[in-house]
């Protein structure tokens, strides 16, 4: 019994920011005071209503006027198959 240590041991440390409070705007600007690095980034199309992105080429696509078809095979071919 007499190796069991039951003093009192004190922590003396500050709590860290939530996550929130570290991407808040101050704590941005303090951390650059500070003179830290801080890189910020902004996600594509935060914020907006996009789900779907348009590509370059649709115009291109929607200017084809070829017909595009696939090759045809033989019924003997189907039947091997």
């Amino acid at each position: 019994m007499a190796e069991s240590d039951w003093d009192t041991v004190m922590v003396l440390r500050k709590k860290g920011p939530t996550a929130a409070q570290a991407k808040s705007k101050q704590a941005i600007l303090a951390a650059q005071r500070r003179g830290e690095d801080v890189e910020t980034s902004k996600k594509w199309a935060a914020g907006q209503n996009k789900q779907h992105s348009i590509t370059k080429n649709t115009a291109k696509l929607d200017r084809e006027t070829e017909e595009l078809h696939h090759d045809r095979v033989t019924l003997e071919v189907g039947k091997v198959i």
